[in-house]
């Protein structure tokens, strides 16, 4: 779990303010009140000290339900970020320069809303059901461009 004020989240001293949390599910760290505090960095920071883990951040008025340590759904109104460390080919977290500017190269990141969900073991998520008439958009060749613009109009 992240504490602390979190300050300039774009420092690497921004990272080390861990506590143990609930001791519920191994290897993961969670951040709340997520995006309305703009705690991406310190989220980040987290992960790249500890890349094993996963960063899980959860906006106010939603939750995830983690099912037997192996999957999670959304549920909420707001949005969850999940942070993957394990590609991570570079960060500077281990010099430990508190006022230097972090850097973290080929992080993963997903970001999910209600009825999503997302496989630990496979490190993939899956888009849940949506209400009649909202089509998730897949891909980024013609049909996604067209199915997207179809949406704005």
């Amino acid at each position: 779990m992240i504490v602390g004020r979190g300050g300039d989240s774009h420092k690497v001293g921004s990272a080390f303010f861990t506590a143990p949390g609930l001791g519920l599910v191994k290897d993961i760290i969670i951040d709340h009140h997520f995006a309305q505090r703009w705690r991406i960095g310190r989220l980040l920071g987290a992960v790249a000290d500890k890349p094993s883990a996963f960063g899980i951040g959860i906006d106010e008025d939603t939750a995830i339900v983690v099912e037997a340590e192996q999957r999670l759904e959304v549920i909420g109104s707001g949005a969850v970020y999940i942070v993957d460390g394990r590609p991570v080919t570079y960060s500077n977290i281990s010099e430990r320069e508190f006022d230097r500017t972090m850097a973290i190269f080929d992080v993963k990141l997903h970001m999910l809303r209600s009825g999503d969900t997302f496989d630990f073991a496979s490190r993939r998520p899956a888009a849940g059901e949506r209400p009649a008439g909202q089509a998730a958009v897949a891909g980024k060749g013609k049909l996604g461009r067209e199915s997207r613009r179809r949406e704005r109009a």
